[in-house]
C-alpha cells in the first residue's frame, strides 16, 4: 500500500510540475508570438513569419501537454 501511495504522490508532483513549466512557457510563448507579429507589421515576414510558426507550435504543444496533465491529476 505504502509505495503505491508513492508512486501515486510522484506521479501527482510530475503533473503538477509539467503545470508549472507550462505557465512559464506561455509567458516566454506570448514574447515569441509578439516579436513574430512585430516583424511581421514592420516588413520582415522572412524573419517573423517562422518566428510566429514556432510561436504557435509552442502553443500547441503546452495546450496538450496542459490537458493531459489535468486530466491526470483529476484521477
Amino acid at each position: 500500500m505504502k509505495k503505491e501511495k508513492k508512486q501515486m504522490m510522484n506521479e501527482r508532483q510530475k503533473h503538477i510540475a509539467i503545470l508549472r513549466s507550462n505557465r512559464q512557457l506561455l509567458k516566454i510563448n506570448v514574447l515569441i508570438l509578439s516579436i513574430g507579429l512585430a516583424l511581421s507589421y514592420l516588413g520582415h515576414e522572412k524573419i517573423g513569419e517562422p518566428v510566429l510558426w514556432i510561436g504557435i507550435i509552442i502553443f500547441i504543444y503546452t495546450t496538450i501537454t496542459n490537458l493531459i496533465a489535468r486530466k491526470n491529476l483529476k484521477k
